[in-house]
């Protein structure tokens, strides 16, 4: 129905936004992140009911009964983030963090959004595959979909071809102009957000998993299961939307109407929630 882009990618260098700009995705990043655990699953190297204590050693009582499937779902009762998400920690630094931190809720009870079990579910990803995250992602989840331009660093992404992204009307830069580690950004951001793709190749990443092109069919079957809820509108859904305030990003899949929406934006007075928003009505109308 539409791919178009509008305004300007780099104000003050006068760039144009196109349909091949790259912006960051935020949030949707753990979509993908949940895509290599259930493939691992359905590979037998591990369940979603595997608890913490088999992936990470010292883990504390209160922790101990967490499972994976907990993690995914926001309902670890763990802490959100621990600082910034451009602080450069470590791997390690987070997993500690995230084992030493008091609760904030009783694992299973309630959900409670926590970008540091997606983190920890990284952390799993790397132990399990004896592969760096990004370097799994790509190869298992990213290459079998024909999207190998999502990612950190291995798609190798320049500033000049990234949305610039501007917060009250002044530069932000994009996310190559914020603290990075030589291999993608601090575990505070990494695997639970902050990757860089275009409108189309998520929408190709989206349709390639839940269409059984990276996924065996149990896993297919699994994903979508974990992914397509019921909306209020009657119609089932997968929704993911991710942001820092300032670039934007949302994706939404109406599976038996065959309709999807994609939407970045890179300035904090214009999000690509709200425009869904403001369209909702018009989208509902076209769908019944």
């Amino acid at each position: 129905l539409l791919h178009k882009a509008y305004g300007l990618a780099d104000r003050e260098n006068g760039r144009r936004m196109t349909v091949e700009t790259g912006s960051c995705i935020g949030s949707i990043v753990k979509p993908i992140t949940k895509a290599a655990i259930v493939k691992l699953e359905s590979e037998g190297k591990l369940r979603l009911d595997d608890k913490l204590p088999k992936f990470f050693d010292n883990v504390p009582p209160d922790k101990a009964e967490i499972t994976l499937q907990q993690l995914i779902d926001h309902k670890a009762g763990l802490p959100d983030i621990f600082g910034d998400d451009y602080d450069l920690v470590s791997k390690e630094w987070v997993v500690e963090q995230a084992m030493k931190s008091p609760l904030i809720g009783k694992p299973g009870e309630k959900r409670e959004y926590s970008n540091c079990g997606y983190s920890l579910l990284g952390a799993v990803i790397e132990k399990v595959s004896g592969l760096p995250y990004e370097k799994y992602v790509n190869a298992e989840i990213f290459t079998p979909a024909g999207t190998p331009r999502i990612g950190y660093v291995l798609p190798g992404w320049k500033n000049e071809q990234l949305a610039v992204g501007y917060e009250k009307g002044k530069r932000w830069g994009t996310s190559l102009d914020h603290p990075w580690l030589p291999d993608g950004p601090g575990w505070n951001l990494r695997c639970n957000g902050g990757m860089l793709a275009t409108v189309r190749d998520l929408h190709r990443w989206f349709d390639a998993i839940l269409s059984g092109k990276v996924l065996n069919s149990e896993g297919t079957k699994r994903y979508a299961d974990m992914s397509i809820g019921m909306h209020s509108s009657g119609h089932r859904m997968v929704s993911s939307v991710g942001g820092n305030g300032i670039t934007n990003s949302i994706y939404i899949n109406v599976p038996d109407k065959r309709f999807v929406f994609v939407m970045f934006t890179n300035v904090d007075e214009f999000e690509s929630e709200l425009v869904f928003m403001e369209m909702r009505p018009r989208i509902l109308a076209y769908l019944n």
